[in-house]
């Protein structure tokens, strides 16, 4: 069903749309309007800029295991050598070639690594299938387990052969933790992506290959539909009164997708993960050093639930090395709080609650700040001085089965396609996957089509849990909301770990030898 004739409008310049219009070009399609209600050519995708979606952001994992999963796996590692030759032509262009807010120095895929651990000595059953998909695709050799001799063996001789990286360093770090009943598993071939300059750098991919952009609070923000005989989408109508016609309009708006398709609500829910910022100051050259991607890999925990806690551990959680400005980022998603609001229709919808929209808020739940202070105090002392320096809840697309949506909206003649869900794990395809929602949009059937399809909950099962609704615990009208007072670590135990410190022993690299107990 392709016709690249066809006049295309996409709502929403995030990955999803992003991605989705750069492969439409690259397909013939020559009337691609792509349109926002962020500036965010001007505002380069900074999430303190007023940019607000989950695209929006300092930095996003690049992981490569995914369990039983192989389709994303495979993805994964599509998009991986797309990331690395982005990098390459950015490094090899002047900064004429280049959008404003990106230079030649900028990676935009930074393979620090990532580490995935979790609690007793053995590979849980999501890790080893993570194992078992790295063997089977012949990435065995990229990956390194902390209890493992061989393996540790083999990271000294790649800092030998390769040096600068200090993988035996990053992977040898967290094995005394929890008494060291602890296991885990080192992706090289993972890290991160720097997520503002990579959506900037998409854009300008875009605009090079001829789709346009409205980027305006109100001529490039959403109003309504054009709809024909109550079925047909003939295009929007932006907040400034000027109608968008086209023959097919993509809505691929993050988490304000089902608050603009209210027909989606089934399939898919506005969710928000917590994360917290340190800023380590310029007069700590040396935990800025030990905190760089060169020392330090991107991580996540994932602790077992204690006694009473039926909503998973708060113990859980991930974070990124310190960026150029020597900011770490902790980001917390043992419970995806959601915010429902009813709909002039009368529908109630989970949607954003951001420090920028109508409502506004500047800080996250007191009980995800806690969690991550505690994880902070116990994995990263030396940071607990300088306290929290800024929050931000970050608004995802959870999915019923945290599959992504690339589907027409039923009875709407084809003319309504939705692109999102991203489930907090779409961006590291952003180079790539756009090709397959193509796919979908032109009923071309790839691996994805029964995967991303329109498609319902089972009844009875959890779905996500969008099962729970407006009425479920994770609503932040029942949250207890942290205040700044709350940003600080408690001098106390602060003192007291750096008593506990003093008896710390470290071998030649750095790595704790021995841990001396210590109760704050």
């Amino acid at each position: 069903m392709s016709d690249p004739s066809q006049k295309i409008l996409i709502v929403g310049a995030g990955v999803f749309g992003l991605s989705t219009a750069l492969f439409l070009a690259r397909r013939g399609y020559k009337d691609i309007t792509v349109i926002d209600r962020i500036p965010l050519e001007v505002n380069q995708y900074h999430p303190d800029a007023g940019c607000d979606g989950a695209s929006a952001d300092i930095n996003k994992v690049f992981r490569t295991g995914y369990g039983v999963r192989h389709m994303y796996e495979k993805l994964a590692f599509r998009a991986l050598p797309v990331w690395q030759e982005w990098n390459a032509t950015i490094k090899n262009s002047s900064p004429e070639e280049l959008p404003t807010g990106i230079t030649p120095d900028d990676d935009l895929l930074v393979q620090c690594g990532v580490m995935r651990l979790g609690e007793g000595k053995e590979l849980d059953d999501y890790h080893a299938q993570c194992l078992q998909g790295a063997i089977e695709q012949g990435h065995r050799d990229d990956v390194y387990l902390i209890n493992d001799a061989h393996d540790l063996a083999r990271a000294a001789q790649k800092d030998k052969d390769s040096p600068g990286m200090h993988w035996a360093s990053k992977l040898q770090r967290y094995g005394v933790l929890i008494g060291g009943n602890i296991h885990g598993m080192l992706d090289m071939e993972g890290g991160f992506t720097r997520a503002d300059k990579s959506c900037l750098y998409a854009l300008h991919l875009c605009k090079k290959a001829g789709v346009k952009f409205i980027l305006d609070q109100r001529s490039g923000a959403f109003d309504k539909f054009i709809i024909h005989e109550g079925k047909t989408i003939l295009g929007v109508v932006t907040k400034d009164g000027k109608e968008h016609r086209a023959d097919k309009t993509i809505v691929a708006a993050g988490g304000w997708t089902a608050s603009i398709v209210p027909e989606v609500s089934s399939l898919l829910e506005t969710t928000a993960g917590s994360l917290c910022f340190i800023d380590i100051p310029e007069n700590r050259p040396d935990l800025r050093k030990k905190y760089s991607p060169a020392e330090f890999c991107g991580w996540s925990l994932k602790l077992k639930a204690d006694p009473g806690d039926h909503e998973g551990s708060y113990r859980s959680m991930g974070g990124f090395p310190a960026d150029p400005n020597g900011r770490l980022k902790f980001g917390f998603r043992a419970t995806k709080f959601t915010n429902y609001e009813t709909l002039p229709n009368g529908q109630k919808i989970s949607v954003p609650r951001t420090a920028f929209t109508e409502n506004n808020i500047d800080n996250i739940p007191k009980k995800a700040l806690e969690a991550i202070k505690s994880n902070i105090m116990s994995l990263y002392p030396d940071l607990a001085e300088f306290g929290l320096t800024g929050t931000r809840m970050c608004w995802y697309t959870d999915s019923i089965d945290c599959h992504f949506l690339a589907d027409y909206v039923p009875d709407t003649n084809e003319s309504l396609f939705i692109a999102s869900g991203g489930s907090g794990h779409g961006f590291k395809f952003l180079p790539i996957f756009g090709e397959n929602f193509v796919n979908q949009l032109e009923k071309k059937e790839d691996e994805f089509t029964q995967y991303w399809k329109w498609r319902s909950a089972i009844p009875g099962e959890s779905a996500n849990g969008l099962e729970e609704g407006p009425d479920g615990p994770r609503t932040l009208d029942k949250a207890a909301m942290a205040t700044r007072a709350d940003w600080k670590f408690a001098t106390n135990r602060v003192d007291k770990l750096a008593n506990c410190r003093a008896d710390w022993k470290f071998d030649a690299d750095g790595v704790v030898d021995k841990l001396a107990k210590c109760t704050v």
